[in-house]
C-alpha cells in the first residue's frame, strides 16, 4: 500500500490470501466467501477499521479491496 501497489494487483492478493491461509490454519476454516465477508467488516466496523489503521491509514480499506479482489480471483 506504502508503495502505491493496488490492491487488485496480484502482490496484494496474494498477500490477502496468505492472510486467509494464516486464519485457516491458526483459528477456524476461512474460505473465500468468509474472507470477503470479513473484509467487508473491517471497513463497515469503526472498531476494526479503527485498529488496523493503526499500522497505516487507510489500511482496512486497502486491506478489504485486496480481499474482495483475491477473492473474485479464486471464483
Amino acid at each position: 500500500m506504502r508503495a502505491g501497489t493496488p490492491p487488485t494487483s496480484e502482490a496484494a492478493m496474494d498477500l490477502a490470501e496468505e492472510h486467509r491461509q494464516g486464519i485457516s490454519r491458526n483459528h477456524y476454516e476461512c474460505g473465500h466467501e468468509m474472507h470477503a465477508c470479513l473484509g467487508r467488516m473491517y471497513v463497515s466496523d469503526h472498531r476494526f477499521t479503527e485498529n488496523i489503521d493503526k499500522a497505516g491509514p487507510g489500511l482496512a480499506v486497502y486491506l478489504r479491496d485486496a480481499i474482495l479482489a483475491n477473492a473474485e480471483r479464486h471464483h
